[in-house]
């Protein structure tokens, strides 16, 4: 589905999506190190239906608007990391917004080119321009 950012701004807030970065680090010999990021949305879980089928359609539908977000915010033809999406996450209670059911999306940003490089400074800067542009398709950062 494709939506102007104004769309998203207005879907975001309705549906009380925040992000957050965290660093993805791995075990290269004896030391770790960061090699790259994990980009993760929330989103507040559909609860105005009862458990079961139809529930479960719904969050399912909202972890693909969470894709398309995310697509939208990064499109692949700006894409300069590898990019790799972690299973979902469909029944998510996390203290940043006190416990309140939340779906999120990950994905695992790192080098395309060689898995175990190092990040650097020109990739944190990659980074915050992301962020930015999440900001401005109305995502809070953290929490809601």
């Amino acid at each position: 589905m494709t939506r102007s950012d104004t769309e998203w701004a207005t879907w975001a807030r309705e549906h009380r999506v925040a992000f957050e970065v965290a660093p993805l680090v791995e075990t290269k010999g004896d030391a770790k190190i960061q090699i790259g990021f994990r980009l993760s949305l929330w989103a507040a879980a559909p609860m105005d239906q009862a458990p079961g089928p139809e529930q479960e359609s719904a969050v399912r539908a909202l972890w693909e608007e969470l894709r398309a977000l995310a697509e939208c915010a990064v499109p692949t033809v700006e894409r300069q990391a590898g990019t790799e999406i972690e299973p979902p996450h469909l029944a998510v209670l996390r203290p940043e917004n006190d416990f309140k059911p939340e779906v999120g999306l990950t994905w695992r940003l790192f080098h395309r080119d060689d898995y175990l490089a190092p990040v650097t400074g020109a990739d944190r800067d990659r980074l915050a321009v992301v962020e930015k542009r999440l900001m401005a398709l109305g995502l809070k950062q953290g929490r809601w």
